[in-house]
């Protein structure tokens, strides 16, 4: 038996290495046979590996001298803390990954009770993300060991299969080494995934951190930063000016390094913080005060005292903050200071920013979400519980997704019109729905007629004006066999008169989101999904709702999507044959089901319907034109003869529309017989408005997995995503796309222009952790 488990062990251990190994060598344990020692001095070609050494693969490979990690590897560590603290970072962490995208491959350590949780990146990881993560992980899991993550250069990990120095090995708990191998070579996530990673990591450690400020700080720290107003000695006490602001408004907790810090989540600088640190000084003004405000955004940002050092020392970027650098002379010039003086100047000038700041009224960046709903956020908030009360049986009947998806891209609407009393147009929802104008059409006629809608204006073609629609609050049953009345308020009253109607028993309102536009456009995305069009939209409520479960099993997909085990048997098989699904650690002998990280526009591309709903949107901008030139024409063609003869004679169909000229004025063509050619007018139509830029563009938002809306694609590929109207000053959602500023490609980005500013936050964040990192480096040498 133990021959058998040694073999296969051994085999797990070179496939694995032989696979995935970033180096041709591996790092073995010194010692003798049943007395190694944890550390690893010596390496070894892969192809001679012991089955029986321990041994440690690098993470990162090497190209042209620069890092970067093809596997980024969570130590938690079984020493410190118990069995079960490290099982629940283990599940913490696997569950992060997977949120973004990223397939979490878990490992048993040994028999220490220590895990591992392996993420696979075949493009690389940069060194300053993959530290990012580890800090971000550190504070949220006490068990994590960041030593291999903070050394690219020698840090390992043990893999799995590889033995272990008190006996066993490591092994393999959810997956199987091909399995394995795939999610973390051929199928692994992009680099941007892990970026998202890093800054969902930090949103819940600085969340963790406002709740309990006294883990990250000690005793003295905390007393010195919660009484705020009794700072030490050599720093005297808070200045009149700034305790006459008021009481301690945001908690005020001591960073790693021992400095005062703002509870409140990191985000770049804005605009104006930007240009106040690049604002020149002359003799005329106070070199000392122009410190203070910039220290103080700052601060409100979350920085550390650190990371304002490091811009200090920057003089290019921060004019304003010269008088920390250099003293005034006799003559009028100015001398360098020493490092330790700049130094200690600068901890002066950030502990009063952090007072200041600290005692400022709160913004909604400094909950890293929003306050108040408006009222079309709290209308949409409700409709989606009243979806959820009507229970998984009516979204999952054979119209049931089309009508779901037209009521999520109608919330959708509603938040970037703030109102709920928006214009359905059908073009526009068939693409935000992913299906076409004629499947919008009926089913907006459907939820009209079941009473989730009502219409409060007719559709007016000549004018161009959509039909509009609102969230109804009651309606009439019709005479129809399909008819399934609308959940207006979930209530506990039970009644067998109507099958349909909302005086059943009512499931419980879904927890709002916290960020609802970014909720609904990854919805929106999902099923704008090419692939849905060979598969089936109801093969896509399966997926979301195995996305949306902790590894759920055929039962729970069952009970929350509404089909039986043979239709949910047939989504899978057809998820998992384009490799969206994969199976996951068995529940009680039970198979359970997980996503994986492969978009879904490469499985589009696999079942050929790549590209499907970009031509839709392409489409509808063409058809919005030519009915617009078919309604010019037919409101001419009804002027009596000495109108038509008073206005000229009109340029002809294939006339350039030149600026000044309405594209309308222009004759529709016609056939010899005078037919209207409809066919020539929108071959006219879509080479005017570069139809060709406009399908590039939608393409290339399917294939980034960006939400597509007809409405806001641009020839050049350049035009922005609608956006929620609230209030003026923009409120930064937790987490998205940006890395600096978390705002999504539709979101307005508040770094100061761009990349150049995005580059700029990046380096300065470098240079503080690298400055932090110097005393640690000799531990890190034994980070296997």
């Amino acid at each position: 038996m133990h021959t058998l488990e040694l073999s296969g062990q051994a085999r797990t251990l070179t496939r694995f290495l032989g696979e995935l190994s970033p180096r041709a060598r591996v790092r073995a344990a010194a010692g003798t046979p049943g007395a190694w020692r944890n550390v690893y001095p010596d390496t070894v070609a892969v192809a001679e590996v012991e089955p029986d050494r321990p041994v440690a693969m690098y993470l990162t490979r090497a190209t042209r001298g620069a890092y970067r990690f093809t596997l980024v590897v969570l130590d938690c560590d079984a020493k410190r803390v118990s069995a079960a603290q490290v099982a629940a970072d283990t599940e913490l962490l696997a569950d992060a990954a997977r949120a973004e995208g990223i397939e979490p491959v878990p490992t048993q350590s040994g028999p220490n009770g220590g895990r591992h949780v392996w993420t696979g990146c075949a493009e690389g990881v940069p060194v300053a993300t993959v530290r990012r993560i580890a800090r971000a992980a550190r504070s949220l899991c006490p068990s994590v060991d960041i030593a291999p993550l903070m050394n690219p250069k020698a840090g390992a990990v043990r893999t799995p299969g590889a033995a272990h120095r008190h006996g066993g090995y490591n092994e393999l708990t959810a997956h199987t080494i091909e399995q394995a191998v795939k999610a973390l070579g051929s199928a692994s996530a992009p680099a941007e995934a892990f970026e998202r990673l890093a800054v969902r990591l930090e949103s819940m450690a600085a969340a963790r951190t406002v709740e309990r400020p006294t883990r990250t700080a000690p005793a003295a720290a905390n007393r010195r930063a919660a009484e705020g107003d009794e700072h030490q000695d050599q720093d005297g006490a808070v200045p009149p000016s700034i305790r006459q602001r008021g009481p301690i408004m945001r908690p005020v907790i001591a960073d790693a390094a021992g400095c005062p810090q703002l509870a409140v989540p990191w985000r770049p600088l804005g605009e104006r913080a930007m240009k106040g640190l690049r604002r020149k000084l002359t003799h005329r003004h106070d070199h000392s005060q122009q410190t203070h405000a910039p220290a103080r955004s700052m601060a409100l940002a979350g920085w550390t005292q650190a990371e304002g050092l490091a811009v200090v020392r920057d003089a290019q970027s921060s004019p304003a903050l010269e008088w920390l650098r250099t003293e005034r002379q006799p003559d009028g010039t100015r001398a360098p200071r020493a490092e330790e003086d700049t130094a200690r100047l600068w901890a002066r000038v950030w502990w009063l920013a952090v007072q200041d700041a600290a005692r400022m009224p709160r913004r909604p960046e400094d909950d890293g979400g929003r306050h108040e709903r408006t009222e079309a956020e709290v209308a949409v908030v409700d409709l989606f519980a009243r979806m959820q009360a009507a229970g998984p049986a009516r979204w999952g009947r054979e119209s049931g997704p089309a009508d779901a998806a037209i009521l999520a891209a109608l919330a959708w609407l509603m938040l970037t019109a703030g109102t709920t009393d928006v214009s359905a147009n059908v073009r526009r929802l068939g693409v935000l729905a992913g299906y076409s104008r004629q499947t919008a059409a009926l089913a907006l006629w459907r939820l009209i007629r079941d009473g989730w809608l009502t219409v409060t204006a007719e559709a007016e073609r000549r004018a161009g004006k959509a039909r509009r629609v609102t969230l109804a609050t009651e309606h009439e049953c019709p005479d129809h066999d399909g008819h399934r009345c609308a959940i207006y308020q979930p209530t506990d009253n039970v009644s067998p008169v109507h099958t349909g109607s909302d005086r059943r028993r009512n499931a419980a309102a879904p927890p709002a989101p916290q960020d609802l536009p970014a909720h609904i456009r990854a919805l929106i995305t999902h099923q704008q999904a090419d692939v849905w069009h060979s598969l089936g939209h109801h093969a896509a409520r399966t997926l979301r709702a195995i996305h949306q479960q902790d590894r759920p099993t055929l039962a729970h997909l069952m009970t929350a999507t509404g089909y039986g085990r043979r239709a949910t048997l047939r989504h899978l098989h057809q998820l998992q044959a384009l490799q969206l699904t994969t199976t996951a650690r068995p529940r009680r002998g039970t198979p359970t089901y997980a996503t994986t990280a492969r978009p879904l526009y490469q499985a589009a591309q696999e079942t050929g319907t790549a590209g499907r709903v970009a031509g839709l949107a392409a489409d509808a901008r063409v058809d919005q034109v030519v009915n617009a030139w078919w309604s010019a024409e037919e409101e001419w063609s009804a002027l009596p003869r000495q109108a038509k003869r008073a206005r000229g004679s009109r340029p002809g169909p294939d006339q350039i529309v030149i600026p000044g000229l309405a594209p309308g004025a222009r004759a529709y063509p016609r056939h010899r017989d005078g037919r209207p050619d409809h066919r020539r007018a929108r071959q006219i139509e879509a080479e005017r408005i570069n139809a060709t830029g406009l399908l590039a563009h939608a393409q290339q938002l399917a294939q980034a997995g960006h939400l597509i809306d007809p409405a806001h694609l641009s020839a050049t590929g350049g035009a922005e995503q609608p956006q929620p109207r609230r209030r003026s000053r923009a409120v930064l959602p937790a987490r998205q796309h940006c890395p600096h500023c978390h705002a999504a490609p539709s979101e307005p980005c508040a770094t100061w222009r761009g990349t150049r500013a995005a580059e700029w936050h990046a380096s300065r964040r470098t240079a503080a952790q690298r400055a932090a990192e110097d005393p640690t480096r000799g531990e890190q040498q034994n980070s296997a």
